[in-house]
């Protein structure tokens, strides 16, 4: 009875250092993130309802958004989701882009054979990334060919969709700041890459 309550003792006593290991190497974790932020400027800021409800719709009504940040234009969250009662928690984020105008819905992601998409003149392309908008024509102005291009060459396997006056990315675990950096590169190319007849076609100031 004694050794049994000694082994019980002994295995509370690991799980309670494993658990403590934990809670530091995650406070580690997010302390350095923001650290490494404010270097470029982007600073914590209050939750955006607006992108907590974009990353609700992405993942889970349930999950919590938290975490962000902001700066020149850029934004930043985790978000934290449990799928069912018996699995882990789904570590995501989403990072947004502000536009100066707003455009329709566009969505564009890696090749989904169970979501039908939109077809187009580039036989690479359509391989590679599946596209959803209510407006053929409009999809195709925005994807033109030099898009299309940049996205095959180096960007085939992210996600990413313009929410009107928003573009916005997303992906598994907590944003870093390479994930940022990379999403407001990628950000930057697709603006340069939009022609400026569909601003004035399809844009609101």
């Amino acid at each position: 009875m004694i050794t049994t309550l000694i082994v019980l003792g002994l295995i509370a006593v690991g799980l309670l250092l494993l658990y403590a290991r934990s809670v530091r190497r995650r406070r580690t974790f997010f302390d350095r993130r923001l650290r490494e932020a404010a270097k470029l400027g982007w600073y914590p800021a209050a939750t955006d309802p607006w992108l907590a409800a974009v990353a609700a719709r992405l993942y889970s009504p349930q999950g919590t958004a938290e975490r962000m940040v902001a700066g020149f234009g850029i934004r930043a969250l985790d978000f934290t989701y449990t799928a069912s009662s018996t699995s882990t928690a789904a570590k995501c984020h989403v990072i947004a882009y502000d536009l100066p105008y707003a455009l329709p819905p566009l969505t564009v992601g890696p090749k989904n054979p169970l979501v039908p998409g939109q077809e187009f003149e580039s036989a690479r392309f359509n391989q590679q990334f599946t596209v959803e908008s209510a407006d053929p024509r409009y999809a195709s102005a925005v994807l033109n060919p030099r898009m299309m291009a940049m996205l095959v060459d180096d960007y085939n396997h992210v996600s990413w969709r313009i929410e009107g006056r928003t573009l916005v990315t997303w992906g598994v675990g907590y944003w870093t700041k390479p994930m940022v950096f990379e999403a407001k590169y990628l950000f930057e190319r697709i603006v340069e890459l939009i022609p400026p007849f569909v601003i004035e076609d399809y844009g609101a100031r």
